[in-house]
């Protein structure tokens, strides 16, 4: 009975970590979800933290990305047309023409977008404090590791981190600002996900641990 609970309360741990599919809105929010179905037209979904709830639906063109909790990610195309395209977090995608050319006749509002949408694609700059926070709370527990956490999530990501099929792009303030803009988020995002896995990890071996000892 003991290793029952003990395996319940660690998978119910786990489950709250990942089993999530994340729903990435063009007006910069998200939405923690259990995705029930997609269509050419809209998106079925239950809210996570109400999966008992009502049924919900969301048009495609105001979806920017999807991160099911898997890890696969779905990228709305910018032309808001309802079609999907799968993007591989490693492979470029480059722009038919210079930099120069792309910017001249690119709005300041597309600038922005596209900003977002590469940092969605190309950021890594978090892996470093991500690392550094998962391993802090592991070694220390949840308040060393908080500390970091913190400091991490709340630091403004520096440029030399930043990843995107042309380099040229970072010298447009708005495509910079939108990039940076969301590279902080997803930075800020990834490290507090690394200190909840350190956390429920630490409370896992504990579980196991006074078990045992039982």
């Amino acid at each position: 009975m003991k290793k029952l609970l003990l395996t319940s309360a660690i998978l119910v741990c786990m489950q709250t970590l990942f089993c999530q599919d994340v729903i990435y809105l063009k007006d910069g929010s998200e939405i923690k979800a259990k995705i029930i179905e997609l269509t050419n037209e809209t998106i079925k979904y239950k809210r996570y933290d109400q999966l008992d709830g009502p049924l919900r639906n969301i048009l495609l063109p105001e979806v920017l990305m999807i991160i099911y909790e898997d890890g696969t990610r779905e990228t709305m195309k910018l032309e808001d047309k309802p079609a999907i395209q799968t993007q591989k977090q490693d492979n470029f995608q480059h722009y038919k023409e210079p930099a120069e050319l792309y910017i001249g006749k690119t709005s300041n509002q597309d600038l922005c977008f596209q900003g977002q949408q590469d940092a969605f694609r190309y950021y890594k700059g978090y892996k470093e404090a991500a690392s550094w926070t998962i391993a802090a709370t592991l070694l220390g527990g949840a308040i060393i590791g908080v500390i970091p956490a913190i400091a991490c999530s709340t630091a403004e990501p520096q440029s030399h981190t930043f990843t995107m099929p042309d380099p040229e792009l970072l010298k447009n303030s708005t495509y910079y600002q939108c990039y940076s803009q969301e590279a902080k988020s997803i930075k800020s995002r990834r490290v507090w996900r690394s200190f909840g896995i350190g956390v429920g990890i630490n409370v896992a071996a504990a579980l196991i641990i006074i078990s045992a000892s039982e």
